[in-house]
Parts: C-alpha cells; structure tokens; sequence
C-alpha cells in the first residue's frame, strides 16, 4: 500500500514536471511551480527528487526510454528503409502527440543539450538513425539521392519536433492522420525521379 502511493506520488511529479517544463522551458520552471500542479507538498517532491536538474534527467531518460522501444519495434519489423523511416517518423510523432513526459523530454533534450547527459545522446541517436536510414534507402535506389542523408534526417526531425507545436495548434484535427498524409507529401518529394 505504502509502496503503491510512493509510486503513484512519483508518477504525479513527474506528469506535472514534464507540464511546467513544457509550459515555461527548462530555465523558468520551477519546483514550486512542479508542486503547484501536483497539490502536495514540497517534502513529497523532495522525497523524489532532490533537485530541478534530476527531474529534468529522469524525464530525459523515460524520453529515451521511449525512443529505444519505438526504434525497437521498427527495426524488428522486415520493412524496407523508406518503410522504417515512416514508421519510425509516424510513431514518433504519436508517441509526442499523446505522451507529454515525451514532449518535455525532447523539450529538455534540446534545450540541455550539454547539461543533461542522456539529452545530447539521445538527439544524436535520433539523427543517426534517420541518416542512416536515409543513406539505406539511397543506396537501395527508393529515395533520391539528390540530397544528402544528413539533409533528409534533418527535415524529418523538423517534422517530428515541429509537428506537436502545430497539433498543438489545431486540436480538432486528428493527429495520427495528419501525419501519416504528411509522411506521403516528404515521401514522394524525397522520391525525386526514383520509383
């Protein structure tokens, strides 16, 4: 019982961290405003988590944590390079779209890039794939190789990070969807003449 409440305690710091670090960025949050949202007291989040900086690195790690699954689960799949890289664009995307520990870790990844160390780590990975995956399916002829893998990762990392400001902006759209049809435009824009 005591454990349960500890956990769900936890739990509720860190969904109301990730909403002030979204909400006011990385150097305007604060832990009285973390509590704020939370409506418990200072000793319960210190009980946690002795410092801003440890709620940000926990919440970067669960955002890598994701990122492992998600990359997990598309590169056990028998897609093809362009297949893995919408796959992988698309549940990245829903991942940001309904989990708001995910946004406040990319949100502090970027913005602590050097602080934090799983920050920096975890952005290169993302783009590692995407160029990898880039340079895959240019070697394979199904994307163009007019631009340069390192371009491609580039644009669909935009895409990615920059898709929940503007979902955030249209709410009654359905998101998943949105994606997907934007997937569809970069996908035959990067096909150039190929296919």
């Amino acid at each position: 019982m005591k454990q349960e409440r500890a956990r769900r305690t936890y739990e509720s710091i860190l969904d109301a961290a990730a909403e002030e670090f979204l909400l006011l960025g990385y150097a305007q949050a604060t832990l009285s405003g973390v509590v704020a949202r939370t409506g418990m007291t200072k000793g319960a989040l210190y009980g946690h988590f002795s410092s801003k900086e440890a709620l940000a690195a926990t919440l970067v790690e669960q955002g890598a944590a994701v990122w492992s699954q998600v990359l997990a689960e598309t590169e056990s799949s028998r897609l093809g390079p362009v297949e893995k890289l919408q796959a992988l664009t698309v549940g990245l995307t829903n991942r940001i779209e309904t989990d708001v520990r995910v946004r406040a870790a990319l949100r502090l990844a970027s913005e602590l890039r050097d602080s934090i160390g799983e920050g920096d780590q975890l952005l290169r990975d993302i783009g590692w794939f995407l160029t990898s995956s880039a340079r895959r399916a240019q070697a394979t002829e199904e994307l163009s190789a007019l631009h340069s893998p390192t371009a491609v990762s580039h644009l669909l990392m935009a895409v990615v990070f920059g898709y929940q400001h503007l979902a955030a902006a249209c709410r009654d759209r359905a998101a998943l969807s949105d994606i997907e049809e934007l997937w569809e435009v970069l996908a035959y824009a990067l096909r150039g003449s190929v296919v």
